[in-house]
């Protein structure tokens, strides 16, 4: 997808969560797959994610091999059936739910203003097939993604942050990475990243010791600060 323009500012964009809504779009997926009330739904999704975390840690911790994030969903969801939190006739409607996620309402047109005047990536633990497909139903466009794939990582493992400094001009500032999590942007500020926070609805919040160089209130708003 092209390399940065030494010319332009260099951000790179957590994506699940930031970008998009992750836990209510697959909260969504679960109700329409079970016919579950919201509660039964999001009990489902919190275990689901916390699984997909755990195994992220057993493989930063090189305690188990890499596998991209679609593979990750998979061996939870099989998980879930096996602890019989989830029916197993249910588990392949669920397959897909990781890749069927909605953006937040200002982040199609927000990253559109935001790529007119500075080279943007995403910056994922999502896999490039994960991401292909949110791309493809969503609008979204950034002109180069970086996952955890790249890295054969997962956040916050600092070699992921390294390949956005990799991919930065040779010379310039380093990129900033935006993020909703504050945990992701503690991490990039350590191996040497800016740091841009935009709140989400279930993102994680800063707390009162934390500096980070940006605190927008939305991608409009970031786009304001980051032209000064």
């Amino acid at each position: 997808m092209g390399t940065p323009d030494d010319a332009r500012p260099f951000i790179v964009f957590d994506v699940l969560g930031t970008l998009v809504d992750q836990a209510g779009s697959m909260r969504r997926s679960v109700t329409a797959a079970t016919g579950w009330n919201e509660a039964d739904a999001d009990h489902l999704v919190t275990m689901w994610l916390d699984d997909v975390a755990a195994r992220e840690r057993e493989i930063i911790a090189g305690d188990a091999e890499f596998a991209p994030s679609q593979d990750l969903d998979a061996a939870s969801l099989a998980h879930l059936v096996a602890e019989g939190a989830l029916p197993a006739d249910l588990s392949a409607p669920l397959a897909s739910a990781s890749r069927k996620l909605e953006p937040w309402p200002d982040s199609v047109e927000g990253l559109a203003r935001l790529a007119e005047d500075m080279t943007v990536g995403g910056l994922s633990n999502a896999s490039h097939q994960v991401l292909s497909d949110l791309i493809k139903a969503s609008d979204m466009r950034w002109h180069l993604t970086l996952s955890a794939e790249d890295a054969k990582t997962y956040k916050p493992d600092s070699a992921i942050y390294q390949l956005a400094l990799a991919a930065a001009p040779a010379g310039s500032e380093p990129p900033y990475l935006v993020a909703a999590h504050a945990w992701d942007l503690r991490a990039a500020a350590d191996a040497g990243l800016q740091t841009a926070y935009v709140p989400r609805p279930g993102g994680d919040s800063p707390e009162i010791d934390d500096h980070f160089d940006i605190y927008a209130e939305d991608l409009a708003d970031l786009h304001r600060q980051l032209l000064g």
